[in-house]
């Protein structure tokens, strides 16, 4: 009897941590992709030309 108890109690701790999981990593995602702020470039790059064989 105790043994089932501890069985189902495996089972459902399982469960609540992997639906967990997959809750907190999208969350993770979408938050690590907000915190990214596009970089505003205050001058003009200026492309060097290469010095190649060919050109």
């Amino acid at each position: 009897m105790i043994l089932l108890i501890f069985n189902s109690m495996n089972i459902y701790l399982f469960w609540i941590l992997f639906l967990a999981l997959w809750a907190i990593v999208p969350l993770m995602i979408i938050k690590g992709r907000v915190d990214e702020e596009p970089k505003i470039q205050t001058s003009p790059k200026v492309k060097e030309k290469k010095k190649g064989w060919f050109n």
